[in-house]
């Protein structure tokens, strides 16, 4: 039997940075959004844990390897998995924290041998995004990324998403960043969001990262702006970059829009889910 899971890419419709922890991990507020661009991830039984990858790279220990060995540990039940890699690598897309999910999704699937709070701290240890992308949909999410509130999404949201060719090192990036931060107005913007209305929501689009990530990757700057000259309601970047997304109204808007980033190492039309 094998179990076949869609590894969603994620956006950060807001993201702002309240404090650093004790811990050395930064307290977060962020909307995340899970959209239509996905990793195909294919899970069959196996006594071992066995990882096979393609279209991308990824490092032996990677965040699949990673929970498939956790939740054996905890169950005793492995897995065989095979991975068609399409969110971009560095994005701030949450390629890595999808899969993962998708893989504990799967294992789930086949054995029902773990209880739902051993499947969120499976998750937490293995990325911050995680427990996120284990749900999926619209939230906040606070903490590192693990307390979430769901919501619903008042109307479909389209995407226009172009990333450079460099990426961001979210250490670097972090490291980088001066505190405190201007706050996110995330009530605001869950209203907004819930209401559907566009035209209130594009003010409220913040990422606090992206100053930042632009003085290391300043074709995060430029990407932006050739998605608001091609008629964005709003852009930003995504989680710590390097990818960018403009919001339209509407599909035809969006697909009108994307030859305007067409230079871009990576470009796609997406809506949420």
């Amino acid at each position: 039997m094998i179990i076949e899971e869609l590894a969603l890419a994620k956006l950060n419709l807001t993201l702002g940075v309240l404090y650093k922890r004790e811990d050395g991990y930064h307290a977060l507020d962020t909307v995340m959004q899970t959209v239509s661009l996905f990793d195909r991830v294919l899970i069959e039984k196996s006594r071992t844990v066995e990882v096979h990858v393609t279209g991308m790279t990824l490092p032996v220990e990677n965040t699949m390897v990673k929970a498939a060995t956790l939740y054996r540990e905890a169950t005793g039940c492995g897995a065989k998995i095979r991975c068609e890699k399409r969110i971009p690598a560095e994005a701030g897309m949450g390629g890595g924290s999808a899969d993962a999910a998708a893989v504990l999704r799967g294992l789930q699937r086949l054995h029902r041998m773990a209880d739902d709070r051993t499947l969120r701290q499976i998750a937490l240890s293995v990325g911050a995004d995680v427990p996120f992308c284990l749900v999926g949909g619209t939230c906040r999410c606070e903490g590192v990324g693990e307390i979430l509130t769901p919501f619903r999404l008042g109307r479909r949201l389209w995407f226009v998403i172009a990333k450079p060719e460099k990426g961001v090192s979210t250490r670097e990036l972090f490291q980088r960043l001066p505190l405190p931060r201007p706050r996110v107005q995330t009530l605001s913007c869950m209203a907004a969001l819930g209401k559907g209305d566009l035209n209130a929501l594009a003010p409220l689009l913040k990422n606090v990262l992206e100053p930042a990530a632009i003085e290391l990757v300043p074709e995060i700057g430029a990407l932006k702006q050739k998605l608001l000259d091609a008629g964005a309601i709003a852009a930003q970047m995504t989680g710590s970059g390097s990818a960018v997304f403009g919001l339209f109204e509407t599909e035809e808007a969006a697909k009108a829009a994307l030859p305007a980033v067409s230079d871009a190492a990576f470009s796609t039309v997406c809506y949420s889910l």
